[in-house]
């Protein structure tokens, strides 16, 4: 844990079961629940809108980016609605999503950010790595990953506060 958050960039590592199992934390721990929305591309694997839907969130599907195959921001805002808890964009295939302006929606709507590295171990978008520029991030070592250990998954996060609850969720110690 200590290795891999160093190597991410945050202050905070936290292994799970599998990448799964780490979205459903960062979504627990952000405190989404039912009746909350949750902006995801509509190209992923199906355990990004499940996580979101095991805490009762209902996921709302945008458009991705036709070079990149992630989060389109331009189709982003116009989902945005008083339900929307939080935007997670996919860094798919080693493609990070364009955070800048996904960032930039979050703030100007107060949304948190997942971020869902399943595929993007060690990937760069600006110079800091995925998984170290939203509020949470989720990584899977699952055998097909580029980092693996035949199953398994991370949380990452730089607030302390995300750390400590999703460390009681991952043992189900509430």
């Amino acid at each position: 844990e200590k290795e891999f958050a160093k190597y991410i960039g945050v202050k905070y590592a936290i292994a799970t079961s599998s990448c799964t199992g780490s979205m459903h934390i960062a979504l627990s721990a952000l405190d989404i629940k039912k009746g909350d929305e949750v902006i995801v591309p509509d190209i992923t694997w199906v355990s990004t809108a499940n996580a979101v839907m095991l805490v009762g969130a209902t996921p709302i599907f945008a458009d991705v980016d036709l070079n990149t195959w992630t989060l389109d921001p331009n189709s982003v805002e116009s989902l945005i609605s008083d339900r929307t808890k939080a935007i997670m964009p996919v860094h798919l295939y080693g493609h990070p999503a364009e955070m800048d302006k996904i960032m930039s929606l979050a703030k100007k709507y107060n949304l948190k950010i997942i971020e869902d590295c399943a595929e993007a171990h060690g990937v760069e978008y600006k110079g800091k790595k995925v998984g170290s520029i939203g509020d949470i991030g989720a990584f899977s070592f699952f055998a097909n990953k580029t980092i693996t250990c035949g199953e398994g998954g991370m949380v990452v996060t730089n607030s302390t506060e995300l750390a400590e609850k999703a460390k009681r969720l991952k043992n189900l110690s509430y």
